[in-house]
């Protein structure tokens, strides 16, 4: 039997959604839309406060795998409470529609700090690192990878300039094991530009130092102004991950500490147990300056 199709054109889909959650919000604007789903600012009539709902286009919505990747990415984030990860308040499914309601987040994300400015301050590519690694530690420590680190997931609060994190759109809690077979194996989930070797090989038994070359190429791209590797496709920007090196930072940058460039390369290293241990000890470095050294580089 076909999948019945959900609305097809956008006002179609935004007066559908609004029907469904008329009696507990009312939608703004589209402030936020990716391969999961379209965000919305809105008014809880109820709570009088101002939310994010995070939508699974219906078309999506009807496909049985989709549903519970999304539905599971509301499950696991809900579970988090840091104050660099952007809490969940409720999940729920209406008249066909599946959504989750999160904190909305006054300010911009990296990736339009990054289109705007270019490459940032050393200092302030140094604090945006500490904060995304103190929520990844955290998460780590209760078995959540969130496999998806990228700018556009970074938020900058414009009130104090916090940084927080959000989508965990394709996370999994590693501890479920082998009951969480939400991804096939040698499907890559996850963004092509910033995805870790092992992540872009569709490996099942990612852990959180996949997390940490994300923000590796993050790191990278905030000191330089652009990620550490393109490429005119994706096949080929992800051969490029699993087996070139990036070009030192200090031949695209100079100025930038050392200790900091150190800890990025580090971040970027194609095999997982030549990165940092944690984000916990990344955190630790970053704060400290005391990064290791960097391995020797294999003979060409």
């Amino acid at each position: 039997m076909p999948e019945p199709d959900g609305p097809s054109t956008d006002p179609d889909l935004r007066a559908h959604i609004e029907r469904a959650l008329s009696s507990t919000y009312e939608l703004d604007r589209e402030i936020g839309r990716g391969g999961m789903g379209i965000v919305y600012r809105a008014r809880d009539r109820r709570l009088k406060r101002t939310v994010a709902i995070k939508v699974l286009p219906p078309e999506l919505a009807f496909r049985a795998e989709i549903r519970t990747r999304f539905l599971r990415e509301a499950e696991t984030a809900a579970q988090l409470s840091h104050p660099n990860i952007v809490p969940i308040y409720s999940v729920d499914e209406r008249d066909g529609i599946v959504y989750f309601v999160m904190a909305l987040v006054e300010g911009e994300n990296l990736a339009a700090r990054l289109h705007e400015h270019g490459a940032l301050d050393p200092a302030e590519a140094r604090r945006i690192m500490l904060e995304v690694a103190r929520a990844l530690a955290y998460a780590h420590e209760r078995g959540v990878v969130h496999r998806d680190i990228k700018p556009d997931n970074i938020l900058l609060q414009s009130a104090d300039g916090r940084v927080m994190v959000t989508d965990f759109g394709i996370a999994r809690a590693v501890s479920e094991g082998a009951d969480a077979r939400l991804t096939a194996t040698g499907m890559a989930i996850g963004t092509p530009a910033y995805m870790s070797p092992e992540q872009s090989t569709g490996d099942r038994q990612i852990d959180g130092r996949s997390d940490l070359y994300s923000l590796g190429v993050v790191g990278y791209q905030m000191l330089t102004g652009d990620p550490p590797f393109e490429a005119p496709s994706t096949p080929a920007l992800l051969v490029k991950h699993l087996s070139e090196r990036p070009d030192p930072i200090m031949a695209r940058r100079r100025g930038v500490p050392e200790d900091l460039e150190r800890a990025v390369m580090l971040l970027l290293e194609k095999d997982p147990d030549l990165r940092f241990p944690s984000a916990a000890a990344l955190a630790a470095a970053l704060e400290t300056g005391n990064v290791p050294a960097l391995p020797e580089a294999p003979p060409p």
